[in-house]
């Protein structure tokens, strides 16, 4: 490739000690079923228990229950619900028949679910009760839906192919601009077998899944690898602090895959730390820099903790870099180095990120042109992310190219908060940009130029993005101005707009 550094490559996607993993995360389950059946899987709402074996006859019966409702390989089938046992089915049972799972985040509004399901066109729309009077689209109750109709495990029906898209992950679509990255088979067990060996996960081992099922890290990250090694998942329909410490003292968790601003929540917590954490031997974390304050206090308060920190993003399923424990101290800063058969380059002349392996995205479902601008023609994946190696090949990302705002692990595209302050009739520009945040590594801020003598105040422009934006990209804070700093190309200036709304906050702040 022109203007592009020679590429790095990752280690195997398993470690020599392991054996080899399934294509598919259907032979993933058959593999489970066999070899653990009757050894809890999943642990959910109230404490109900599902083996390997009860969870593979719900799988079947699923299965069969879509087609027999019209549903056709290729198919999509979309699901909003919090995490438990009846969505973990729908992603295992899309996979079984052929379909596309279509996970809608929660924390969305009528408006943007519509937009994600107009773009994915779903067969079916299934939801959890709070969600269904909000998301249309014919939506019927998940509960019940799919875990009412157990069948024998068929172990020769033919099973899907390593290449076959059976998830796809929402990446943006805030504002009607969705993009919905295809997951494959392949990129899905490259990870498991990737974490297996990094964590060194045996059936011993269980953790808690807060993160949601609708994005990578819910089911790719977490439930896959543990069905891997034989192990368990609790999972939690909604994250708090208090919540989590409970979950681990009371089922004896060993393993978490969290953002940094959720170790800043639980150091807060008492009880980190004491007994009630001592079962927690590793924890793996991604989606934002870790502070090195965090990281002290975390050796200081649970000292037999190893951490490993992961990079990558829904386009990869969720992994193209990690960095192990031992390393932390010693390259503060950096991701680590590629994993799992990626390779990596540093185009030249942007200084952009850019990989490719087994776990990139065949592409956009339904967006050939956004396809091509991510995907070349050679299979580089273009991250959007400025890093750099060193001699030693590990990576650190040093700036966005497109000056995405992180929070809490959520990508936030300035240009979508930007959209929806300025469709308010009074607003003439607007520019967005993230603040640090102690919590969650970055909040939203933004500031507006209000057409001369409007009769609207900050107060109505919030209300107005309300219903336009989730709760984690509406500005924290808001500042009214008489101009959109510029450079001397009259190009948006964003780290003058960034000092501006660092500044003290004057009357028209909101």
């Amino acid at each position: 490739m022109p203007g592009a550094q020679r590429p790095t490559r990752g280690g195997s996607p398993v470690s020599s000690s392991e054996p080899a993993a399934p294509a598919t995360i259907i032979g993933n389950l058959g593999r489970g079923r066999r070899l653990f059946g009757e050894r809890p899987l999943l642990v959910t709402g109230g404490g109900q228990t599902t083996t390997y074996a009860e969870f593979a006859e719900l799988v079947e019966g699923a299965a069969a229950h879509l087609a027999a409702e019209g549903m056709r390989p290729g198919d999509r089938l979309a699901v909003c619900a919090r995490n438990g046992l009846d969505i973990a089915v729908a992603i295992w049972a899309c996979a079984r028949g052929g379909f596309v799972f279509a996970g809608l985040p929660t924390n969305l509004d009528a408006t943007a679910w519509a937009a994600l399901c107009d773009h994915v066109d779903p067969a079916v729309v299934l939801a959890g009760e709070e969600f269904l009077d909000s998301l249309g689209h014919g939506a019927r109750p998940l509960a019940g839906e799919l875990t009412g109709r157990r069948l024998p495990w068929d172990e020769q029906r033919p099973l899907p192919a390593a290449g076959d898209v059976y998830a796809v992950v929402f990446t943006s679509g805030t504002t009607g601009r969705p993009k919905a990255a295809m997951v494959t088979h392949q990129a899905a067990m490259t990870v498991a077998a990737f974490y297996r060996g990094l964590l060194g996960l045996t059936p011993a081992d269980r953790t808690a899944i807060h993160l949601p099922f609708s994005y990578v890290s819910g089911h790719i990250s977490q439930l896959n690898p543990f069905l891997l090694a034989g192990g368990a998942a609790v999972t939690m329909p909604r994250f708090s602090a208090a919540e989590l410490l409970r979950v681990i003292a009371a089922h004896r968790i060993s393993v978490l895959d969290v953002v940094p601003s959720i170790f800043a929540l639980l150091l807060r917590e008492p009880g980190f730390g004491t007994a009630a954490t001592a079962s927690l031997r590793a924890a793996y974390f991604g989606g934002a820099p870790m502070p090195p304050a965090t990281i002290d206090a975390l050796r200081d308060r649970q000292p037999a903790l190893r951490l490993f920190n992961v990079y990558g993003m829904s386009e990869t399923a969720g992994l193209i870099t990690a960095l192990p424990d031992e390393d932390l101290a010693a390259q503060p800063g950096s991701v680590g180095r590629p994993v799992a058969g990626a390779q990596v380059r540093i185009d030249a002349d942007s200084g952009e990120l850019l990989v490719r392996g087994p776990t990139v995205m065949p592409g956009y479902w339904n967006d050939p042109a956004a396809t091509a601008a991510a995907v070349d023609g050679d299979g580089w994946l273009h991250t959007g992310d400025i890093a750099r190696v060193d001699a030693g090949g590990y990576l650190r990302i040093v700036d966005r190219v497109t000056d995405m705002i992180n929070r809490g692990g959520v990508k936030i595209y300035p240009a979508d908060v930007e959209h929806a302050l300025t469709s308010h009739p009074d607003v003439q520009s607007a520019a967005a940009v993230g603040l640090p945040d102690g919590m969650a590594g970055e909040a939203v801020a933004a500031c507006v130029v209000l057409r001369p003598d409007a009769p609207t105040d900050l107060t109505e422009v919030r209300a107005h993005v309300r219903a336009l934006l989730p709760v984690h990209a509406r500005p924290r804070r808001l500042l009214s101005v008489e101009a959109i700093p510029r450079n001397a190309t009259g190009k948006l200036d964003r780290t003058a707009v960034r000092d501006l709304l660092a500044g003290p906050a004057g009357p028209e702040a909101g």
